[in-house]
Formats: C-alpha cells, sequence, structure tokens
C-alpha cells in the first residue's frame, strides 16, 4: 500500500526551488560614484558614494542656484551574519534616522526603515530599484501598504 501510494503521489511532490544567495556587497559596489538628482527649478542633489570595507558612505549635497551645501548622509553597514546592511542617515539639525535592508534581487534594494535599529519597530518601508546604471528609482511604503510618489 505505501509503494502504491508513492507511485501514485509522485507526480504531485515538487522540489523546493532555491534562490541563490546575492553576493550583498558585490550589488552594493555598483552604487560606487557620484550620482545626482533633479529636486526642480534650480536644484540639484548630489550624492558621492564611497566603499571603506564592509561600509559605504553616502555624502549628499544641494546645489541651489549653483550653490553647494551640505545635506545629509548615509552610512551603510553590511553584516555577513544576518546578510543585511544597517544603515544610519544624519542631518546636521540632529535629526536621524535607522534602516535594515538588502537586495532582494540584483537591481532591487530594500529596507524598514525602523526605530533605532528595532526591527519590531517598523516605521516604513522603502523599495530602489536600479533601472539603468544612470536611473534608478525609490518608492516609500507606509504601513497600509500605500506607496507614495517615486522618486527618480
Amino acid at each position: 500500500m505505501i509503494a502504491a501510494f508513492l507511485l501514485l503521489f509522485t507526480n504531485c511532490i515538487q522540489a523546493q526551488t532555491t534562490q541563490a544567495k546575492l553576493d550583498q556587497l558585490k550589488l552594493m559596489q555598483d552604487w560606487i560614484g557620484t550620482s545626482q538628482q533633479d529636486y526642480g527649478i534650480d536644484t540639484l542633489e548630489v550624492m558621492d558614494f564611497q566603499q571603506y570595507g564592509n561600509a559605504f558612505i553616502g555624502t549628499i549635497n544641494r546645489v541651489i542656484n549653483g550653490k553647494k551645501s551640505y545635506w545629509c548622509t548615509y552610512n551603510y553597514l553590511y553584516s555577513p551574519k544576518e546578510n543585511k546592511f544597517r544603515v544610519f542617515v544624519f542631518w546636521p539639525n540632529g535629526r536621524y534616522q535607522t534602516m535594515i535592508g538588502s537586495f532582494t534581487t540584483e537591481k532591487k534594494f530594500c529596507a524598514d526603515i525602523v526605530q533605532d535599529f528595532n526591527p519590531e519597530k517598523v516605521l516604513r518601508r522603502v523599495e530602489t530599484v536600479a533601472e539603468t546604471p544612470e536611473n534608478y528609482t525609490a518608492t516609500f511604503i507606509n504601513l497600509d501598504g500605500v506607496r507614495s510618489r517615486p522618486f527618480k
């Protein structure tokens, strides 16, 4: 009876698919360099992104009417144990934000914006998709699943 059962139902048994573990550091290296975002009339946001071992630092300056001023800094620290990045963003006025995230595909980085690195205290989410090496889109998602207007 066991043999008959196995013969009948082996066609229905599916193997689990295994997804290759993404090389988080290698994927983050694609962000290294200088990029800019047009914020409207006479305003640009320019990011310089560099790697220091398992850490990446992105310094953002705003250029308004040709005048450059510091805006904020993104610090990404990769944790091999978690296979995720812990991100600390700070502004000169003392405001800060913490995130925990990783690449979910070769082109998509997803992070939970959390309270003081506590993964249980998710405030909202952000998805960043590299459409081409020159263009990316960031979309914020609130806890109800409502997506913001994408930033390109």
